[in-house]
């Protein structure tokens, strides 16, 4: 969540948010970074450590915490305009720009080193085609629960005929031209596969002031260790059992919708960790810059089981210099430019 939006809800109940973001951003960097103590201990002579490193290689969830994203972003877009937007232009201008611009400089950076692969465009131009729908959807005279149904239900369809090399894979347990990807119907019509996560954050800030429910320690911590099973789950079952991403990563949004609801309602009484919040305003940041600063440290520096913590204490310090130099520059011009059209 940026601190515009922060402002404009100006509402204990949201804190918490920020720590959520970080926690998937670090999600989506620990699923790409190469792991040296998977190898470590596949190669170790004691099966327990084999085990182990068999776990650890999927243990991280890269595109679980990406359909994350989608919920968040929805929830906090829709948060604030759930009596109507006040200005569609404005609202599109400070999107676009606050998304837009940092994409820019980053896409920027990976011509220049002949790496613009290392961006995870295809989810930022989901985000951008949500924003630019979403006045739309909001002036459409149906329920958020039937929009979300229907994006549902849409969603399977293009599954269904588009995937089914996928869906053969998976049945017939064997490889048919198997993908496995969420992305694998390219920038013009992932988003229509994504949409209902979108949704599920809208639908999520539509209802989520009549939820009292007091979410104890024990519960959130119940339903941390679900989606955590559950995500380990999903991604040994894509490599074990050609379960592809694009057939189940929408069901796991139902989960994370779950997650999500209990988390923000446990902050609702319980204070985050200062310090998560702080990693969590960057967290666009660590998601722009994750792969890059890999790929640099990679060329300097030899990834052993001493340097992996260097390596993602250094791509958190340089994704947080993006965010000084970079993202909260353009919130504010985003804002300024929002505030001089009329």
């Amino acid at each position: 969540m940026n601190k515009d939006t922060r402002n404009a809800t100006s509402s204990d109940w949201i804190r918490g948010l920020d720590s959520i973001r970080f926690f998937l951003a670090f999600i989506v960097l620990l699923a790409h970074f190469q792991n040296p103590f998977v190898a470590y201990f596949k190669s170790s002579s004691f099966w327990i450590l084999n085990i182990l490193g068999g776990l650890l290689s999927v243990s991280f969830c890269g595109i679980g915490a990406v359909i994350g994203f989608f919920i968040v972003s929805g929830f906090v877009i829709h948060y604030p305009n759930r009596a109507g937007i006040p200005s569609v232009k404005k609202f599109l201008i400070r999107r676009w720009m606050r998304i837009g611009l940092p994409l820019a400089v980053i896409s920027c950076i990976g011509f220049s080193i002949g790496h613009f692969d290392f961006i995870p465009i295809w989810s930022l131009y989901c985000e951008l085609i949500y924003y630019t729908i979403y006045p739309i959807l909001s002036k459409i005279q149906l329920s958020w629960r039937t929009k979300f149904v229907y994006a549902f239900l849409l969603a399977l369809l293009f599954i269904f005929f588009l995937t089914y090399h996928d869906l053969q894979s998976f049945i017939f347990q064997k490889d048919v031209s198997f993908s496995g990807l969420y992305w694998q119907l390219g920038t013009g019509l992932t988003w229509i596969i994504g949409l209902p996560c979108w949704l599920l954050g809208v639908l999520l800030a539509e209802r989520i002031d009549t939820h009292t429910a007091n979410i104890r320690p024990q519960k959130i911590w119940i339903w941390r260790m679900i989606v955590l099973i559950i995500s380990v789950v999903l991604v040994a079952a894509r490599f074990r059992y050609f379960l592809s991403y694009i057939i189940s990563m929408n069901f796991f949004g139902l989960l994370l919708f779950g997650w999500i609801r209990a988390e923000i309602l446990y902050f609702k009484v319980q204070s985050p960790l200062k310090f998560l919040e702080r990693l969590g305003g960057f967290s666009y940041s660590i998601y722009l810059c994750h792969a890059f600063c890999f790929y640099v440290l990679y060329e300097v520096i030899p990834l052993t089981i001493a340097t992996y913590g260097v390596f993602i204490v250094i791509t958190l310090f340089i994704s947080y210099l993006f965010y000084l130099a970079v993202e909260k520059p353009s919130h504010k011009l985003a804002k300024f430019v929002a505030q001089k059209v009329t």
